[in-house]
């Protein structure tokens, strides 16, 4: 099922993109950099206050999340993740509300079907990267029942595992951080 609703949700993001059109969905992708670059260098800054803020979850048993990421400081790792999160999306919104301002871009007379296939590709590339990171999140959350549906889904374990460069890359921020 959760194989399902993630081609579902790439499709759409595939349909949108191809809507909006390269140059847009470029706007829109720019937009995700920047907010991941925001995040990534000031998402530790948030954590103390996190830790104020949000108790960690610790019903339901987080063995099953030790064993996906091999290591025992899983609420460390979820409070870098869960600040990393709220400043990227914080962020992504702001950018997004920015870049729907420059629709009129859009209108620059260009090769259309170019344009909409390129577009529809960043498209399908930028909620790929979304739902990776939504998973990735949703993997350090020690409830049973998130953890069950992520660890049988094929789609949402090879995405959280063998994303080029950022598995590795969140894992070394939010897993093996030695700060």
């Amino acid at each position: 099922m959760v194989d399902l609703l993630l081609l579902f949700i790439l499709f759409m993001g595939f349909m949108i993109g191809l809507k909006r059109g390269f140059i847009l969905q470029f706007i829109h992708m720019a937009g995700f950099v920047i907010a991941f670059v925001v995040a990534y260098y000031h998402y530790e800054k948030l954590v103390p206050a996190l830790r104020l803020w949000i108790p960690y979850p610790t019903f339901g048993d987080s063995e099953t999340a030790k064993l996906l990421f091999e290591s025992t400081h899983l609420d460390d790792a979820y409070y870098r993740a869960i600040a990393f999160a709220i400043l990227f999306f914080a962020a992504k919104i702001v950018l997004q509300i920015i870049g729907s301002m420059l629709d009129f871009v859009a209108q620059l007379p260009i090769l259309r079907s170019i344009n909409r296939w390129a577009g529809g590709a960043l498209g399908f590339v930028e909620v790929y990267l979304i739902v990776f990171l939504i998973l990735y999140v949703g993997a350090l959350i020690p409830i049973e029942s998130i953890q069950t549906k992520i660890q049988h889904s094929f789609m949402a374990m090879a995405i959280v595992k063998h994303t080029p460069f950022l598995s590795d890359m969140l894992k070394q921020m939010w897993i093996h951080y030695m700060g």
